[in-house]
């Protein structure tokens, strides 16, 4: 069975600068990975070290509990690969439930 989700991950407590584009970076080759590159776009501020990752339109998925735990983990490998001391936020959102 499939469903329809939405991702945002932030990324917090980077350093300003080169970190946070290394940090932009990795998530984006993270994403051309999973095969997310024309679902998920990565944006940076990088005088705030911060950056974003986030759907525009739902993701179709199936198997979601299996793939959703490889996104995780590895989405938090790929950032503290980088940035150990970073704070990242990642949520689903279910398209498919009713308001």
């Amino acid at each position: 069975m499939s469903i329809s989700v939405g991702l945002s991950l932030n990324v917090f407590g980077l350093q300003p600068g080169e970190e946070t584009t290394r940090v932009a970076e990795a998530l984006t080759a993270f994403l051309t990975k999973h095969d997310l590159e024309r679902d998920v776009a990565v944006t940076e501020d990088t005088s705030a070290g911060h950056v974003f990752a986030g759907s525009d339109y739902p993701i179709i998925v199936s198997g979601f509990g299996r793939w959703a735990d490889q996104i995780e983990q590895e989405s938090h490998e790929t950032v503290h690969a980088v940035a150990p001391a970073a704070q990242v936020d990642l949520r689903w959102s279910f398209e498919d439930e009713d308001d």
